[in-house]
């Protein structure tokens, strides 16, 4: 299944602060050499309080922020694996409607 760009530059700065360990605003981090998408995706991760900028180019990640992230995530990607069974259930069972009034 193909991943978006936005995601794949997300996982990357995560990625990337967690290697350095950058927890805290003593242990910030700079975030140099980003791609454009990349530094598109840290503005909205600023803005959500997941990164944290205490320092002028300095960043670090906001571990309470980033868990509920990540769990904002699992339950929107289980909402929509519960809608995606309940079309392919409906499906079956339209199929099997109209395939069982046909007479031989």
């Amino acid at each position: 299944m193909p991943v978006p760009a936005g995601a794949i530059a997300e996982r990357r700065l995560i990625d990337r602060l967690l290697r350095a360990r950058a927890f805290t605003p003593d242990t910030a981090q700079p975030l140099a050499d980003l791609r454009w998408v990349e530094g598109r995706r840290l503005q909205r991760l600023l803005a959500k309080h997941v990164i944290l900028e205490p320092q002028p180019g300095r960043y670090y990640l906001d571990g309470p922020a980033l868990a509920d992230r990540f769990a904002w995530q699992r339950w929107v990607r289980a909402v929509a694996l519960m809608f995606v069974i309940l079309a392919l259930m409906v499906t079956l069972f339209l199929s099997g409607v109209t395939t069982s009034r046909i007479a031989f």
